[in-house]
């Protein structure tokens, strides 16, 4: 039993490791873009849309124009944060290149 023990331990340990290299060659597409479609031109298009939508139902359900264009802002604002947050995950994402570090520029470095 023990010998059998070590060899379903070492079946999972490939299968971990089949998951991470799996992981390693997916997420950095994902992430590129996930990132390319919050922050390409016809994402800017689609969040204005999005932010106008949102400021004519506030308008038309009776909130006040002023307050409606506050809140339209906030949105803007949040969306904003938002395509920041995935972009900075991409320049992070350097962890994902086997061999690579980042500079003290910011530049990736052959390790």
């Amino acid at each position: 039993m023990g010998e059998e023990g070590r060899r379903w331990r070492s079946s999972e340990a490939e299968e971990v490791a089949e998951v991470m290299q799996a992981l390693v060659e997916t997420l950095p597409k994902l992430v590129k873009e996930t990132i390319s479609a919050v922050i390409s031109e016809e994402a800017g298009r689609r969040m204005g849309k999005t932010v106008g939508a949102f400021y004519k139902e506030l308008l038309n359900s009776g909130v006040d124009p002023e307050e409606a264009l506050e809140m339209a802002k906030e949105l803007m604002r949040s969306l904003m944060k938002l395509s920041e947050g995935f972009s900075k995950a991409l320049e992070a994402q350097s962890w994902a290149k086997p061999g690579k570090k980042k500079g003290k520029a910011g530049e990736e470095e052959e390790e």
